[in-house]
């Protein structure tokens, strides 16, 4: 018995003795074949149906940069479309916003404070290089001030499911850029939203407003300046013509992010198969220097998609499905899945969606609409939108007396 219990004592001195492994790094690693992002978060979905494609510390919430403008372009694309706002409206920018086009790590378009802009030249600078102070004239224009359109992005996105939101501006830069009246939070607060929040914000506004990709497709954007005309090329070095373009992979979109906390971020979309496939990466890691990093790393999460998954015909057209000796349901149309190469789809399970996604069934006039419970990875969080947002109807105000001196002043010469 002395033998025995010698013996266990070693046994577990040998245990103690060994490293310390975290399970989920530990089967992270395991994993053959996942694609090399070096990433904080990332994702990847079908932008049609939202099935989820990839997915990495998705719920993580992390500073987005830029992606923020997705939000408040959307906003400003819903204003358009709602006879709210013309292209051919005229913008002047404030001394503040005009101010902040002059520093170099701020934005790459430069503007005049006496000048006026389209909301059309503003609207494809915002998109196509980023430019902060045309965002901020936009929202400005739509919501009466910065103040009101932020509100306004916070109700839109909790009307869409994202209940903690961090959005504190409408650029994405940290509040310490900013002067006061264009954020709210602290000075040095930064938008944050999680791979999953992103994959939201993407597929509304490619629902419902998929002419953003006529101007999120242009490698680069003519602007007027004093000098003349001048000629930016976009941020997204995926498109055809820049120099990270791929033949096989025709990204048209969508948006940069870059900030000290956000790191170098990308949101990328490009069309295949009849469908479109959209992929997130934040905070791609690596040298400070290396400005493609985010976009070798978008690359090669759509190697792995393209390399991994068929697009094939999951139901066809009029096919049943049933659940039981009542239930039995007609597709209207054939439903096509991405599925593993060796993944056989007569093994799919299905039920009845509670969200916004999933495909349209019927029997006689009773319709409903079904998902797929055992699709591999699952669909993106896509809840239904039961609230209509509010219109902001910007108020006119009246200048303070101070103002009134001032303008006194200036006209009497």
């Amino acid at each position: 018995m002395k033998q025995f219990f010698k013996k266990l004592l070693i046994v577990f001195a040998v245990l103690l003795s060994l490293p310390v492994f975290n399970l989920q790094t530990a089967q992270a690693e395991s994993t053959p074949g996942g694609p090399d992002l070096n990433t904080t978060a990332a994702l990847a979905f079908d932008e049609k149906s939202g099935q989820l494609l990839y997915s990495q510390n998705a719920d993580k919430k992390v500073a987005i940069g830029s992606i923020t403008k997705v939000v408040t372009l959307y906003l400003v694309t819903k204003a358009i479309h709602e006879g709210n706002l013309k292209w051919t409206d005229t913008i002047k920018p404030t001394q503040a916003q005009a101010e902040m086009t002059q520093h170099d790590e701020l934005t790459n378009v430069s503007l005049d404070a006496n000048k006026e802009y389209t909301v059309q030249q503003l609207y494809q600078a915002a998109w196509i290089v980023s430019s902060n102070s045309a965002a901020m004239m936009l929202a400005q224009k739509v919501g009466g001030t910065e103040i009101n359109f932020i509100k306004l992005m916070r109700k839109t996105l909790k009307s869409w499911g994202i209940k903690d939101a961090e959005i504190y501006n409408v650029s994405g830069l940290n509040n310490s850029y900013l002067y006061k009246g264009m954020y709210l939070g602290k000075t040095d607060s930064e938008n944050k939203l999680s791979a999953n929040d992103i994959a939201i914000v993407s597929k509304h506004i490619l629902d419902q407003y998929p002419e953003v990709l006529k101007t999120t497709s242009q490698s680069e954007l003519t602007f007027p300046s004093n000098e003349g005309d001048k000629i930016y090329k976009s941020l997204n070095l995926l498109l055809k013509g820049n120099r990270d373009y791929q033949e096989g992979y025709e990204f048209d979109g969508l948006k940069t992010g870059t900030t000290k906390q956000a790191g170098d971020s990308f949101v990328g979309t490009f069309p295949i198969h009849n469908t479109r496939i959209v992929t997130i990466v934040m905070d791609v890691k690596g040298e400070a220097n290396d400005k493609d990093k985010r976009f070798r790393a978008t690359q090669n999460l759509a190697h792995y998609i393209l390399d991994n998954y068929d697009y094939r015909t999951a139901l066809k057209k009029n096919q049943q499905v049933t659940f039981s000796k009542k239930e039995k349901y007609k597709t209207y149309r054939e439903v096509k899945v991405w599925m593993p190469h060796d993944f056989n789809p007569n093994s799919f399970l299905y039920e009845k969606s509670t969200g916004n996604l999933g495909f349209n069934v019927a029997q006689g006039k009773k319709q409903a609409k079904l998902i797929i419970k055992n699709l591999p990875g699952g669909y993106i969080q896509y809840p239904q939108v039961k609230h209509a947002i509010k219109k902001i109807v910007p108020k006119k105000t009246k200048p303070s007396f101070w103002e009134n001196i001032g303008n006194f002043f200036k006209h009497l010469f």
